[in-house]
């Protein structure tokens, strides 16, 4: 299941290079929805770094905590992106995630992502400067992004953070195991 050294570091930028397509397709899909919506119901654009939160939970941090939940929980195991690049996650016995497995790896996956979001925006009194309470959580979210990148490089993209606390692991498939999976 290791495979070869060269296949291992194959595994890592594959993970990555799936972690951001799945961003890239994310992102295209829902700032045009989320534009569409708040001209649809003519809502004013947000004007405070609260206001901008709460677009930013209902626009993109809801719909991004759904799609990898229920793409991890699946039962290919693979977002978009990670079905592109014909890798799947499962648990350390290589079964299927249950649901609060896939929402434990999410939560901690998305933790940098949810961080800046709160630092940034929710915390925010002054959209022009950081207090020192949003500079501190800034800084906590870009370092987990090192750790977590760490964790992920020193495994050959086998493991990040959010695996070891949801026991699960990435690993190739092939595209002959995803038909026979009923995925297309």
């Amino acid at each position: 299941m290791m495979g070869d050294k060269r296949g291992n570091f194959g595994l890592l930028g594959r993970r990555i290079a799936a972690y951001l397509l799945d961003i890239l397709i994310l992102f295209g899909i829902l700032a045009p929805t989320g534009q569409i919506i708040l001209r649809l119901f003519d809502a004013a654009a947000p004007r405070t770094g609260p206001e901008i939160a709460r677009v930013i939970l209902w626009n993109f941090s809801l719909p991004v905590w759904f799609y990898f939940i229920l793409s991890d929980h699946s039962a290919s195991g693979a977002t978009a992106g990670k079905r592109l690049l014909r890798i799947q996650v499962c648990t350390v016995n290589g079964e299927r995630l249950s649901i609060r497995r896939a929402l434990a790896r999410t939560a901690v996956k998305l933790l940098p992502w949810e961080l800046v979001h709160v630092s940034a925006f929710a915390l925010a009194t002054d959209l022009s400067r950081f207090s020192p309470t949003q500079a501190v959580g800034l800084i906590a979210a870009n370092l987990l992004t090192a750790v977590y990148l760490g964790i992920t490089v020193a495994t050959r993209g086998r493991r990040s953070a959010h695996d070891y606390v949801a026991g699960t692991f990435v690993r190739p498939t092939s595209a002959r195991n995803q038909a026979s999976k009923g995925e297309s």
